[in-house]
């Protein structure tokens, strides 16, 4: 494995999925040989179609259909914060279009769907890594910290250390508001119960059931609770639609790096506002990159589960939120692989 190129990593990556799926259906099909086998060949098929895309994806684009890639990139760079002088530096005239203004910028905003998704994730294979190797307890926590580069290039926080912020009251204010207002959380106790959440099942675990009831021929009425408003109906039928689509490419592990990577955010976050020791905040984040490393092979492969988690969260909201969504992710992460933190440090392998 370990002299595997980045295509190679991400095609045995499809395939261990695929084999997991073909497991999980034989194990829930004992009694009929004949659902396996018409499962399998479904998956075999999806299978060689994602080593063919991936395949064709690793050539040089042509530029043919792009939707002014440019304006596509500065509004992304916008978002982030950079001003117009910047942009241009980092745009350039001259300068060979990059892998997000290529891909994002020939797709519509406003008829965003699963194949555009599809090809976010395959496309990230063509992002330069260096390999895996293992690492020392010292250098296990800076890989700790980086595993919340996704999250915190588009906030533009620190990632040389726990802190996230310069410690000021302004800093602190805007930390505790990010963990209220978008997770709840108002004390040590809310913020357990979160992490456990993220650690222990969040949407992956969300993705598992609908898988579950796809499995057993059942719909997503099948989901709707008593205790369940409109709005949290339309929001589980938009992530079982999610989840049809994908049923037999992609298995519950394809989102465990958004579930991981946002404990890793919050970890950090509630140490910041005071919630959590250092001590306690470096435990978490042990369990957090154990869990990493073993269910990812390289930055990329756990930046493509972040997205396509992440994607699964944000369907509900419709096509130009996922756009939107994808393309300052798609920025951040090819940000970190060729010019940030994630380029020169590899993907931690095993703990020496």
């Amino acid at each position: 494995m370990a002299d595997m190129d980045p295509i190679q990593m991400q095609i045995e990556m499809i395939k261990a999925q695929a084999e997991t799926q073909k497991n999980m259906f034989r194990q829930m099909y004992t009694s009929d040989p004949a659902m396996v086998e018409q499962m399998c060949s479904q998956i075999d098929q999806s299978l060689q179609m994602q080593i063919q895309m991936l395949t064709q994806m690793m050539g040089a684009a042509d530029g043919s259909g792009f939707v002014d890639p440019e304006a596509q990139a500065r509004m992304v760079m916008q978002q982030m914060g950079y001003d117009d002088e910047q942009m241009s530096q980092m745009l350039g005239g001259d300068e060979e279009e990059t892998l997000t203004e290529s891909v994002m910028g020939a797709m519509e905003p406003s008829q965003f769907g699963y194949g555009d998704i599809e090809s976010i994730v395959s496309s990230l294979a063509q992002l330069p890594e260096v390999q895996p190797e293992p690492a020392d307890p010292e250098r296990k926590r800076r890989f700790e910290i980086l595993l919340t580069g996704i999250l915190s290039t588009l906030n533009d926080h620190r990632l040389d250390g726990l802190d996230v912020e310069p410690r000021d009251e302004d800093s602190l204010d805007l930390i505790r508001s990010l963990l209220s207002n978008y997770w709840g959380v108002e004390d040590r106790e809310s913020l357990i119960d979160t992490l456990r959440y993220l650690i222990a099942s969040g949407h992956s675990m969300d993705y598992a059931n609908n898988l579950e009831v796809i499995a057993n021929g059942g719909s997503a009425q099948d989901l709707h609770g008593e205790d369940m408003d409109d709005d949290d109906i339309a929001v589980s039928d938009s992530r079982f639609a999610f989840t049809e689509a994908y049923a037999v490419r992609y298995g519950p592990m394809m989102l465990r790096g958004w579930d991981l990577g946002r404990a890793a955010n919050v970890t950090r976050w509630r140490y910041f506002v005071g919630f959590i020791t250092e001590d306690e905040a470096w435990d978490v984040l042990d369990q957090i990159a154990d869990g990493c490393i073993d269910a990812f092979e390289s930055w990329t492969s756990f930046a493509q589960s972040y997205i396509f988690g992440s994607m699964f969260w944000k369907c509900p909201y419709g096509p130009d939120a996922c756009y939107e969504n994808a393309a300052g992710l798609m920025f951040a992460v090819e940000h970190l692989l060729t010019e940030g933190e994630w380029k020169d440090f590899p993907w931690v392998s095993a703990i020496s």
